[in-house]
C-alpha cells in the first residue's frame, strides 16, 4: 500500500481512537526532542529506545518530527548550539553538575558534552512545559469541536468511499 494514502487514514484514526490526549502530547514532545538534537549520535538512539519502550503515541511523534527538524534546520540549531554553549562552557555554577553528568558511566555515553545535544535537550525540556499541555488541550478541542464537522463533509465521505481506503479500513477491521 502507498504510505501517502495510508497516512490520512492514520491521522483520522488518531483523533477517533481511544488514545488519551496525554499519550498524544507525549508523542509530540518526544518528536520535539528528536527534532531538536542531531540524529546521528547516541542521544538519538536513546530517544529511539524511549520511542519503542514507553507508552506514547508513535504516530504523533512521527508526524511532528519532520516539523521540528525543519525548525532545527532553519535556525533553531544555532539557538541550541548557543544555549548548549552557555550551559556547558559559560555557566560556572553548572560546572560541578556537568562534571558529574559527563563522568557517570551511562550518561557520559549520551553525548551531553556536545553543545548541540545539551542545548537541544535543554531547550526541548523547557518547551515541553508549554507544548505538552497545549498539545493535550488541542487534541481535546479537535475531538470535541471539529471532528464531527470534518467527518460529515463531502470530501471525507468521498475519501472514505475510495476503493483503496475501503480496502485499508476492511483490513484493519474498521468500517468508518
Amino acid at each position: 500500500m502507498l504510505p501517502i494514502i495510508n497516512l490520512p487514514v492514520k491521522i483520522v484514526r488518531l483523533f477517533t481512537s481511544n488514545v488519551s490526549p496525554n499519550e498524544i502530547a507525549s508523542g509530540v514532545c518526544l518528536g520535539m526532542f528528536m527534532g531538536f538534537i542531531p540524529l546521528n549520535g547516541p542521544m538519538a538512539v536513546f530517544l529511539l529506545c524511549i520511542f519503542f519502550i514507553f507508552k506514547i503515541n508513535r504516530l504523533a511523534a512521527m508526524l511532528v518530527l519532520p516539523l521540528f527538524k525543519l525548525f532545527y534546520i532553519l535556525g533553531i540549531s544555532t539557538l541550541t548550539e548557543w544555549f548548549g554553549g552557555v550551559l556547558l562552557i559559560d555557566s560556572t555554577a553548572l560546572k560541578p553538575f556537568w562534571s558529574v553528568i559527563t563522568h557517570m558511566p551511562i550518561l557520559a555515553l549520551l553525548d551531553f558534552n556536545n553543545t548541540l545535544v545539551a542545548g537541544g535537550f535543554a531547550l526541548s525540556a523547557i518547551l515541553c512545559i508549554v507544548i505538552f499541555p497545549f498539545s493535550a488541550k488541542g487534541v481535546i478541542v479537535l475531538r470535541t469541536k471539529y471532528f464531527d464537522k470534518i467527518k460529515n463533509t463531502k470530501f471525507v465521505k468521498w475519501f472514505l468511499k475510495l476503493p483503496i481506503i475501503v480496502k485499508i479500513l476492511s483490513l484493519t477491521g474498521k468500517t468508518e
